[in-house]
């Protein structure tokens, strides 16, 4: 049976955003302390139908919290984001991996009016977008599971190799890359074992 999809979101939003970088520049990090990625909250459209692609895709909902205007403090972050509109109503909820603390995905939807989509262009991806890597131990199970959804696919699964700047074999495995209900892209990656040193 498959393990947990999720190994570990924090290993991609981590790595690419505070050690990737300079891994790949040849640079080492200059942090005074530990520092990780939390969560990456995504405003949605449809709440449910973006937590059942999550679910999909090994996440488990963690936290949720539903808040209206006429709840003491008003709709949850409408004071404090430069939303589109003026909900009356907002429902998070955090999706997780297999870790307590990082690596955490954040579905925000406001409904009453729903947000505008402040993206013009829904087929391809530019600046301000967002690319969020998922890996996993079985990218089969998860592209027949997304399949039944009807989720459109940039590349079904295909083998990757990554190599090093003297040209040796660094990481490779299997990816894919499918966008989620609202258009963002996800890139779902099953790295083969790789021997420790």
């Amino acid at each position: 049976m498959v393990r947990r999809i999720i190994r570990s979101v924090q290993l991609a939003v981590t790595a690419c955003a505070v050690i990737g970088l300079f891994i790949v520049s040849g640079q080492t990090p200059l942090l005074a302390q530990e520092t990780a990625v939390r969560r990456t909250t995504l405003l949605v459209e449809d709440i449910g139908r973006s937590i059942d692609f999550y679910q999909r895709l090994g996440l488990t909902p963690w936290y949720e919290k539903s808040t209206s205007d006429t709840d003491e403090g008003g709709v949850i972050g409408a004071l404090d984001l430069p939303l589109t509109a003026d909900p009356k109503f907002g429902r998070i909820v955090i999706m997780r991996g297999n870790h307590d603390r990082i690596g955490m995905i954040g579905l925000l939807g406001y409904e009453r009016p729903p947000l505008a989509n402040a993206r013009g262009n829904l087929v391809g991806i530019g600046v301000g977008d967002v690319i969020i890597m998922v890996e996993t131990d079985d990218i089969n199970f998860v592209f027949n599971r997304l399949q039944e959804t009807g989720a459109r696919f940039h590349r079904p699964p295909e083998r990757f190799e990554i190599t090093n700047p003297d040209g040796s074999v660094r990481d490779t495995g299997y990816r894919m890359f499918v966008y989620d209900p609202d258009g963002h892209l996800i890139e779902v990656s099953e790295p083969s074992e790789r021997e420790p040193g």
